[in-house]
């Protein structure tokens, strides 16, 4: 997860898609026309994407700081133990989260995307 106002897209905006489950859906996953490259995953009013953190190089990638969900998995005892793996959203993760709104002034930068498609 990353503060909205520190991505930004540098090339290709025309060529994002967006896909909603339904008119109202509250999310949208973002990904690149040309190749059908997943890109984020953005909630409505959210200050933050979801990026999908294995489209930078390693040495650039930020690093992991925890899991969290991780109760939807089959066996989430097949993860690595690097960094907690939290089974639901703890009081950290909406601290963090708030931390940043107030930081970031409470905006939520808009990402526009010209295809907006509803599946």
């Amino acid at each position: 997860m990353q503060r909205k106002d520190r991505v930004r897209i540098e090339a290709g905006q025309s060529l994002l898609h967006a896909f909603r489950l339904s008119t109202r859906g509250g999310s949208r996953r973002v990904l690149a026309g040309c190749c059908n490259t997943p890109l984020f995953l953005e909630f409505s009013g959210g200050h933050w994407l979801s990026l999908y953190g294995l489209l930078w190089p390693a040495s650039e990638r930020p690093a992991v700081e925890m899991r969290t969900m991780v109760s939807d998995l089959p066996d989430a005892s097949a993860l690595p133990d690097d960094v907690p793996n939290l089974k639901t959203r703890s009081l950290r993760v909406y601290a963090r989260l708030m931390t940043a709104w107030i930081a970031m002034g409470f905006r939520s930068p808009r990402i526009d995307v010209a295809g907006d498609t509803h599946a």
